[in-house]
Formats: C-alpha cells, sequence, structure tokens
C-alpha cells in the first residue's frame, strides 16, 4: 500500500455555493458523510504555464481534452514536508490525475530542472516511509509522464498561485448502505490568488464573502439522497476553474468576456440543470434505484488512503 495515492480516475461536479447553500449541503450530509482526519486545512497550489499562459487559454475554450501542471500542499509548508507534483487531465468529463509525492525542497529542484531521482534523493522526505515511495518505480513512471508534459510545453514557470481552506467529507463509519465509499465532497472557502507574472502582486480574495466551491468527486452515479439534498438546496452543476477564474480576473483583457459569457449563459445553466435534476429524482424515485448522473469506467489502478485531492 503506497503512502499516498498518486491516481485518480472520476467524475468532478463543482458548485458554487452561498453562505446559506453551504449550510443546507452540510446538515444534508450528516449522518451520511463526515469531515475526514485531516479537518480544516489549508490547501495551497502553484500552477505552471508558458509565458503566454496558453495552457489556462486552451482549458478555458473547453476543449475535448486539456491538462494542467502544479504543485499541490496541504497544510503547513516545510522544506521537508510533503507537496505534490501532479498533471491534471480531463477527457470527456472523466479527471485524471496522476502525481508524485516528495518533498518541498525536492519539488522545486525537479521543477527547476534537476531529474526526479536525484532531486528526491538530494532532497528527502522527513517520513521515511514516504520518502521510499516517492523513489518507487512506479513514482518514476509518472515523473517520466510529467516530463513529457514540461517538454511538450515547454518553457513553463509558476504562473498562479491559489490558497483555500478545504474542508473534506468521506463516507461516515456507519454511514447507510446507500453511500458510495469512493464519494468525497469538499468544500473550499476563502479562496485567493496571487499572479506570479504581476510583480508586486498580493492575494486577493476570488469569490465573495460566505461563497464556497463544493465538488463532488466519485466514479459513479450520485446516490439519490444527494440528488435530493442538491435539489433542496437549489444547488446546480458550473463550470468553475479557480486558476480559470483567477486568471480572468487579473487579466484586463479576458475580464469583460467571462462576464459577458456569464451573464448569457447563467439562467441557461441553472434552468437546464434544474430540469435534468428533478428528472434524475423522479426517475430514481419510480424505479426504486439511484438516479444515473453518468456513466464512469471502474477505477482499477487507484488505490485506497491519501488525502481528497
Amino acid at each position: 500500500m503506497t503512502a499516498f495515492t498518486d491516481v485518480f480516475e472520476r467524475k468532478e461536479v463543482k458548485y458554487r455555493l452561498d453562505a446559506r447553500q453551504a449550510e443546507t449541503m452540510r446538515r444534508a450530509l450528516e449522518g451520511h458523510m463526515e469531515p475526514d482526519a485531516y479537518g480544516r486545512t489549508t490547501v495551497r497550489s502553484l500552477y505552471l504555464d508558458t509565458p503566454e499562459r496558453t495552457l489556462i487559454e486552451r482549458s478555458l475554450d473547453k476543449p475535448l481534452y486539456k491538462e494542467k501542471l502544479r504543485l499541490r500542499c496541504y497544510g503547513a509548508l516545510a522544506d521537508d514536508g510533503l507537496v505534490f507534483v501532479e498533471i491534471k487531465k480531463k477527457f470527456e468529463g472523466i479527471v485524471y490525475k496522476r502525481r508524485v509525492g516528495c518533498s518541498y525542497a525536492a519539488a522545486r529542484a525537479y521543477l527547476g530542472g534537476m531529474p526526479y531521482e536525484d532531486a528526491c534523493a538530494r532532497f528527502p522526505l522527513a517520513d521515511p516511509v514516504a520518502a521510499a515511495e516517492s523513489c518507487a518505480p512506479r513514482s518514476q513512471q509518472i515523473a517520466a509522464e510529467i516530463d513529457q508534459l514540461i517538454a511538450r510545453h515547454a518553457p513553463l514557470a509558476p504562473s498562479m498561485l491559489i490558497r483555500c481552506e478545504r474542508v473534506a467529507y468521506a463516507p461516515a463509519p456507519l454511514s447507510p448502505a446507500d453511500v458510495p465509499r469512493d464519494l468525497r465532497i469538499t468544500f473550499d472557502e476563502r479562496i485567493a490568488y496571487r499572479d506570479l507574472f504581476a510583480p508586486g502582486s498580493s492575494m486577493t480574495p476570488l469569490l465573495r464573502a460566505g461563497e464556497a466551491v463544493m465538488e463532488v468527486k466519485a466514479s459513479g452515479p450520485f446516490p439519490l439522497w444527494l440528488v435530493e439534498a442538491l435539489d433542496a438546496s437549489r444547488a446546480y452543476p458550473t463550470s468553475f476553474s479557480k486558476y480559470g477564474a483567477a486568471y480572468c480576473a487579473c487579466e484586463p483583457t479576458q475580464r469583460p468576456v467571462a462576464e459577458v459569457l456569464e451573464a448569457k449563459c447563467r439562467d441557461v445553466r441553472a434552468a437546464q440543470a434544474a430540469v435534468g435534476q428533478q428528472a434524475e429524482r423522479l426517475a430514481a424515485s419510480l424505479h426504486g434505484s439511484r438516479p444515473r448522473r453518468f456513466r464512469a469506467p471502474i477505477m482499477t489502478s487507484a488505490k485506497k488512503g491519501g488525502r481528497c485531492a
């Protein structure tokens, strides 16, 4: 068993909630799910991009396939503490993540051009189990995939720093049978960004006060109780990328476009999502089964354990 989960393959659906909706959803999770062992955690994500920011530009165009490269840290940041260098890919609505865990010092050296294996050997993790895992053949294979991405898009440099406060929910130990064991729900609040291409920039809030981004992560259909909770709170899926939103906020030429598109599409998306959500709820009630929101491949490569990413 690995010290952390290094491969994810699942559907990730995001909901932008106001304070009332977020509280309603948290109450709906009671008896089904509970905060995981990490509790409230500060998550820092450093996105790398080309000087022209072509990776995020392409992502905002909603292509069939897109990919990002980021460095992610959970909790306190220390040179010998665990961080993740990860590729996040999305193809036909399914999110694929492949990541290596190493020390913060090793990650800096690796992204600065040092071979991954050399960086891990020179700057090992404080935890010996995680240190051994960072140099395992599986991790080296994933590092080779990261090397290929870097080569395809070179040169890459730190582009945007995103910080948020996260609470991740996992199935409760005595949860009912209708709670999928791989279901994860996260609430991200106090999201802020810093444009690393702008000298002298500082952390800037990305959402309005009290707002949160809830993300439902699962490899199969949502259970009926969750669909009903989403319907009751009038929470509808939205396309929201923290990096994308930060990019639109800090690029003056992009902000008007983003605002116009959002104004035109908001009502249409909400109406379509409401109709679809109610139809699923009705179908599940009539047939006595869980609603089928999508069909996802069976997870065979992901391993149990590790932090909800």
